[in-house]
């Protein structure tokens, strides 16, 4: 049962991903918005919406709107794959993402035609170069990147964060939102050293739901006169509370997106 169902989510959710790629490529040539955000980006919501449903993710967010509104960065912590698509649910957000994923069938092409930054983190020229597209950015929609700068083990830990992003908002006075995903079980989200389909496997096979939740902290200001290293710390530190209290269901605000 287990094998057809993963079979079956998997299957559907390929077309599904097929048809939102010809629809955003048909779209991408058009200066259209609605919203604020180009018209070529919605259909990335409504496509992270389905897939949340069809892999019976529950997902609670008790302050979504104060993530449609802000016009910034915001600044998450990395468990998941589906850190993204939870984000994309909301708005079609925009993201920093690494220099691989350009060359992902389907996913790497909707990504540069809604203005995605890819980045080679070996790579000093890249680095600044991503620098330089972030800075010249608009703020809305929001700029997404993960300060950890990618998915590490051991997964209940929140890694030391990279100071880069937090001196591109400082030197910009952007402001940016910590936020924080917390998944039950963790285990099933969570995407290690593995494959891609190993990790999409895991979940389309699942019987049971995932659980998802995304808390957003207090939102930043930052001006050119602040320590980018002192405000990383400080979202780290808070960050890092509510991972180590999320423990309490009653902290637990129901609300979906």
């Amino acid at each position: 049962m287990s094998f057809m169902r993963g079979i079956g989510r998997i299957t559907v959710i390929a077309i599904a991903l097929m048809i939102t790629t010809v629809i955003i490529l048909s779209l991408a040539w058009l200066p259209k918005r609605v919203k604020g955000v180009r018209l070529a980006a919605w259909p990335i919501t409504y496509f992270a919406r389905f897939f949340i449903r069809l892999f019976n993710v529950h997902v609670t967010c008790a302050e979504a709107e104060k993530i449609r509104q802000h016009h910034g960065f915001i600044f998450p912590n990395h468990n998941s794959l589906l850190d993204i698509i939870l984000l994309a649910a909301i708005l079609p957000t925009r993201f920093l993402a690494k220099a691989e994923v350009k060359q992902w069938p389907f996913i790497g092409w909707i990504a540069t035609a809604v203005d995605t930054v890819f980045v080679n983190r070996q790579d000093k020229t890249s680095r600044e170069q991503a620098r330089q597209s972030i800075t010249a950015l608009d703020h809305y929609p929001p700029v997404v990147i993960f300060p950890e700068g990618g998915i590490f083990e051991p997964a209940e830990t929140l890694h030391p964060f990279r100071y880069g992003a937090f001196e591109i908002a400082v030197q910009g006075s952007v402001p940016f939102i910590p936020c924080v995903f917390l998944y039950e079980p963790l285990a099933i989200a969570f995407w290690g050293d593995e494959p891609l389909f190993t990790s999409l496997w895991r979940l389309a096979s699942r019987p049971g739901p995932l659980f998802a939740h995304l808390f957003t902290l207090k939102t930043v200001y930052p001006s050119p006169d602040d320590d980018a290293r002192q405000l990383a710390l400080e979202a780290h530190g808070a960050m890092e509370a509510v991972l180590t209290y999320s423990g309490h269901e009653d902290d637990v605000l129901e609300s979906g997106i």
